[in-house]
């Protein structure tokens, strides 16, 4: 990098990641197999004139003027806000020639021409952002010139604001989708960021140490066993707040799992009042989790997993497993007492279909044989109304055939 300028340093060290994921597959290549590793395509001599120069690796030939240019360097030959790329990076087949693109986390606007910053108000009006265009599929589309458009942010009720990464309404001042040590807030534009600042609003919430910013009464910043990040800005525990846990006396995070056993959560029991404290207030008890049951050994386990049962049954109520009446392919509804072909509509309102229970975490709780209904392509959103049109999966005979489900209409 000494060659480099500060600018270049920075472009290069952005596409760090990129390099590192081809080292590391031509590594496991040559562990794995004696075959010569396969260099990338404009490495190629006889493809890119570059390649033969010292440093070839990281030249581009561009035709229009014969020279040699530095991969993924920003401006000239390319315009201002573009980088000179491999053709055809980040799709299937790498080329051997240069293009200009824009740069990862860009696209360009047909208004300006130029690339800007998604989810930023780049081109856009006051309270827009500039985003990606979809695909018919609704899912963010990345084709070869990466074009974007601008969008109007979402109304959410007092004191939430519009994520546009995810379509999500998350409360102001709250992690949310951020990294740890910011907060979700607004920016001058009305646009949703991720910040951190020792003035305004977000000052409060300024953790001086680390110069980090954290919710109240949350681990945080907090390095210290059972200590959370107060109103004061500093980490302490006191006996008088609900997060408080006699046993140990320390302080847990509410909704956590805190001090308790496996399958409980931190909560405050709004129905129980903590009387033997110096504070007649809410205490935080050891509780299962929505969905679980407790076992004759102080865990809760996840209601229709395997839990601590046999193979081939469930946990039904506390310290009582069923057989799993399903066949493969078939999930369990409780209240039916039926099982349903996955992708059927089975019990389902119109346009539902009968989903895996997606609250379940396999790695923790285990395989859940609950069936939920769901929209039809759309599993991770259940709250959807599933009215749409693409959403409309019509019965037909594939849908009362085993093991079978519809797929473009095939």
């Amino acid at each position: 990098f000494h060659s480099f300028s500060l600018s270049q340093t920075s472009t290069v060290m952005r596409h760090a990641s990129v390099w590192m994921c081809i080292l590391l597959t031509f590594y496991n290549l040559q562990a794995t197999t004696l075959a010569a590793i396969v260099p990338p395509p404009w490495s190629d001599p006889n493809k890119n004139p570059c390649a033969s120069q010292p440093g070839g690796w990281q030249l581009l030939y561009w035709p229009p003027l014969k020279r040699c240019f530095k991969i993924f360097q920003l401006g000239y030959p390319c315009p201002d806000t573009m980088e000179l790329s491999p053709v055809g990076a980040g799709s299937t087949g790498l080329g051997s020639t240069a293009e200009c693109r824009c740069p990862p986390g860009t696209a360009q606007s047909p208004l300006t021409k130029k690339c800007h910053k998604l989810f930023e108000r780049g081109p856009c009006d006051f309270g827009q952002y500039f985003a990606p265009i979809a695909d018919s599929a609704g899912r963010s589309a990345i084709p070869k010139q990466r074009w974007g458009v601008c969008k109007s942010t979402e109304i959410c009720d007092s004191g939430m604001i519009y994520w546009p990464q995810d379509n999500k309404c998350y409360q102001i001042h709250t992690k949310g989708p951020c990294p740890k040590g910011k907060l979700i807030s607004l920016d001058n534009n009305g646009i949703a960021r991720c910040k951190c600042e020792n003035e305004g609003d977000l000052s409060n919430y300024f953790h001086e140490d680390t110069e980090t910013c954290h919710e109240f009464f949350t681990k945080g910043p907090c390095l210290g066993t059972g200590e959370l990040f107060l109103p004061s800005r500093k980490c302490a525990c006191h006996e008088r707040l609900p997060h408080y846990h006699n046993e140990t006396n320390q302080c847990y995070e509410l909704g956590t799992i805190g001090p308790c056993p496996f399958g409980h959560t931190f909560i405050v029991a709004d129905s129980k009042r903590h009387a033997d404290g110096p504070s007649s207030g809410l205490k935080a008890e050891c509780r299962c989790k929505d969905g679980y049951v407790q076992w004759k050994d102080g865990y809760c386990y996840k209601l229709y997993t395997q839990g601590p049962c046999e193979f081939g049954s469930f946990v039904t109520e506390p310290n009582v497993c069923t057989p799993n009446p399903c066949e493969k392919g078939r999930l369990y509804f409780p209240q039916e007492k039926t099982c349903y072909r996955i992708g059927a509509q089975g019990p389902c309102s119109l346009h539902q279909v009968v989903i895996f229970d997606f609250t379940s975490r396999p790695s923790l709780d285990g395989i859940s044989y609950n069936g939920m209904c769901g929209c039809a392509g759309v599993i991770s959103n259940l709250d959807q109304s599933c009215t749409d049109e693409a959403d409309q999966i019509p019965q037909s005979a594939c849908d009362s055939t085993p093991d079978m489900v519809e797929v473009n209409r095939q």
